[in-house]
């Protein structure tokens, strides 16, 4: 049976002596990273959460870390935890991270109105699309006959 090794004390034992793994600085910082998006991303995770992970790393490195938050990110956690926003659906991206920071920094969520809903396009007909086998070439039926016009005899002998 093979033994497992906690995690959370190689990253601890890590974070403690940076001097000891100078090769692996980058690679530590971006898995610190993913693993704080993944724990926000978590659909268990509440508010309360945030907030305390935004205690726990202060504004300045949280900040950093939900600046890596793509669009599509950003958007999800600001309709998870500030559903009723009237800008949540239509916000640039800048504004959700905004939002998100201020949310864990103490804000509180947006209590009146209904949760907001993204602005829906028209549905656009579409022009059906041409069969080939409904069309007049694949209808065709031979009769036993030539339609075709006669050849035309070229002039100079042949």
């Amino acid at each position: 049976m093979q033994l497992d090794v906690d995690g959370v004390a190689l990253l601890r034992a890590i974070a403690q002596t940076p001097g000891a793994f100078p090769d692996i600085r980058e690679e530590a910082a971006k898995v610190a990273r993913a693993l704080v998006i993944r724990q926000l991303k978590a659909r268990t995770f509440p508010l309360a959460g945030i907030r305390q992970i935004y205690d726990i790393l202060g504004h300045a490195a949280f900040t950093l870390v939900i600046d890596g938050l793509t669009e599509t990110e950003a958007r999800a956690l600001v309709s998870r935890f500030d559903p009723r926003h009237p800008d949540g659906k239509t916000a640039p991206a800048h504004w959700l991270r905004r939002q998100i920071v201020a949310l864990a920094g103490g804000a509180a969520p947006c209590a009146h109105g209904a949760p907001a809903k993204a602005p829906r396009s028209p549905p656009r007909a579409e022009a059906p699309v041409p069969r080939a086998i409904g069309s007049a070439a694949f209808g065709a039926r031979w009769d036993g006959r030539d339609h075709d016009p006669p050849a035309r005899k070229r002039k100079g002998g042949n």
